[in-house]
């Protein structure tokens, strides 16, 4: 570490439960949750340091990489005091993860092979909604919000931008318009309180709520724009792996258990491109054309 970097002292450490492990993971003053890196690499048989220098040789991770003060006791360890770790930013944790391809994973035992293949999929799926979600429920914000301040939406990256900088800039939205959703709950729920002169039961509300809206107006369908993409995909993997195109859209169908492409979930679209990405041979997905030789 640099003699002039900073190192932050978080407001919270959380020990995560996830898949019969552990993840642990602090919360800055700022509101941003981190990944502490160690832990996570060890669970996944990663070379924690080899991965911190992959981290810091790429641009979009390497901002988001943050020195913290943890215990290490809290993961199991015996004694010890507080210690200076890496750690990840939710925003830099999802193109790091999905940046592991879980076929390079080798081991002299299959099964042992196989469980980590399968755990390094569940972090690349799960891992970032699990620990917002923790975090979500415990109260605490998980973006800024200082005095008072409304939190503006970051600008969108330029049509240069790859697809790491698109995923980056879409997950840091969702959080945004997540951190937007429960402030205005939040809001209905005072004046409610008020009109009604009691204590509103909120998981009862929220619940009737949710179920309510989700009713009337269904998950969100996929883009055109993304609709576009799909078929060029399935293209692109039907030259690959010498298929029909109607067995790719069908093995599609299947795992995201929709009747047909159009009614994938706008919501799903990263789980969409990961599993493109799996099926090709070399786990790299074809370069994307521009939107006007889609259509």
């Amino acid at each position: 570490m640099a003699e002039n970097e900073q190192v932050v002292d978080p407001v919270e450490q959380e020990v995560v439960p996830f898949h019969e492990h552990e993840i642990i993971a602090v919360r800055l003053a700022d509101g941003r949750i981190c990944v502490v890196l160690r832990w996570v690499c060890e669970t996944l048989q990663l070379d924690s340091q080899g991965q911190v220098r992959r981290i810091e040789r790429t641009a979009s991770t390497a901002r988001e990489l943050v020195r913290v003060r943890v215990q290490p006791r809290v993961a199991g360890s015996k004694g010890g005091g507080v210690q200076t770790m890496p750690a990840l930013t939710l925003r830099g944790f999802s193109p790091w993860i999905l940046g592991i391809n879980p076929d390079e994973v080798k081991s002299d035992e299959p099964t042992e092979e196989a469980r980590i293949r399968e755990l390094i999929v569940a972090y690349q799926e799960e891992a970032k909604d699990v620990l917002y979600l923790h975090f979500l429920n415990k109260g605490h914000p998980v973006l800024p919000e200082q005095q008072g301040a409304v939190m503006q939406p970051i600008a969108p990256p330029g049509p240069e931008a790859g697809h790491e900088e698109q995923a980056t800039y879409h997950e840091t939205m969702s959080l945004w318009h997540r951190w937007q959703a429960d402030r205005h709950m939040q809001a209905w729920r005072k004046e409610m309180q008020l009109q009604q002169g009691t204590v509103v039961e909120e998981g009862k509300t929220m619940g009737n709520l949710l179920s309510t809206i989700q009713e009337r107006m269904g998950p969100p369908r996929i883009t055109i724009g993304h609709q576009g993409l799909v078929r060029f995909y399935v293209a692109k993997l039907s030259e690959a792996l010498h298929k029909p195109h109607g067995t790719i859209f069908g093995m599609l169908h299947t795992d995201f258990r929709v009747p047909r492409y159009q009614e994938l979930s706008e919501s799903d679209w990263y789980r969409i491109e990961q599993w493109f990405r799996i099926q090709f041979p070399g786990q790299k997905l074809p370069e994307a054309p521009t939107q006007s030789e889609l259509f």
